[in-house]
């Protein structure tokens, strides 16, 4: 008899679990969050490049120079929940990008568009505190993705502030990022981010050698609102 309790008590307590987690994935699924972000910007220096004609040339850096500046973008995110550990997000950016090396330096505005697929990476502990929405709540978590950036940029010599090349147009971009995400009560959230970006052009920078990439690094920060 005792063993007929204790086998119904265990059935009911995964019962209880049961539902409680299918009501928190059914929480999360219908949750989106949205806000808004602000990063740095900052043109990362790949080296020279050696050009099929034979020349070296010069692949400018963000930061360091007299005509860089502590660049910064602003932007929207959109943060679909696909379960417990996992998301879609959504993001838009536009700023200003400068960078400079030996005699030139070039200023950027860009526009960019990002669809990422995010894995969160300790989700048991979360899942312990998520029947409370007044705990604080830290999960770390990785993220893919890929878009389009918009850019228009202009090549100077430092020398004279003499524009020697004005390109612009929209290029692929893949991105890899790791953060983490801070929930304050049961719909505030903010998050850090550093997101390292391939741009499937060279002409960001203002000018065009044919290289066919540029590299950026974007380190942000935002402030989410989970809709219910």
């Amino acid at each position: 008899m005792n063993k007929l309790k204790n086998f119904k008590k265990s059935i009911l307590v995964a019962l209880v679990l049961c539902v409680n987690t299918t009501q928190l994935n059914a929480q999360d699924l219908l949750s989106p969050v949205i806000g808004i972000e602000t990063a740095h910007l900052l043109d990362l220096f790949e080296g020279e490049t050696k050009l099929a004609n034979g020349y070296t040339d010069i692949d400018l850096k963000g930061m360091g120079g007299t005509n860089t500046q502590f660049d910064i973008g602003y932007g929207l995110k959109m943060e679909i929940p696909l379960k417990v550990g996992s998301s879609i997000v959504l993001n838009m950016m536009n700023g200003r990008l400068t960078s400079q090396k030996e005699n030139q330096y070039a200023e950027i505005k860009l526009s960019m568009i990002g669809l990422n697929y995010r894995h969160y990476l300790n989700t048991k502990k979360y899942l312990l505190k998520s029947s409370n929405p007044d705990l604080f709540k830290a999960r770390a978590f990785v993220q893919l993705g890929f878009g389009t950036t918009n850019y228009k940029g202009k090549r100077f010599f430092e020398r004279d502030n003499g524009l020697f090349s004005s390109i612009g147009g929209t290029a692929a971009n893949t991105s890899s990022a790791f953060g983490y995400s801070f929930e304050f009560g049961k719909h505030f959230q903010v998050e850090t981010n550093s997101n390292f970006i391939l741009i499937f052009s060279d002409a960001v920078d203002g000018y065009d050698n044919g290289k066919k990439t540029d590299i950026m690094l974007k380190t942000g920060i935002g402030l989410m609102y989970h809709l219910y």
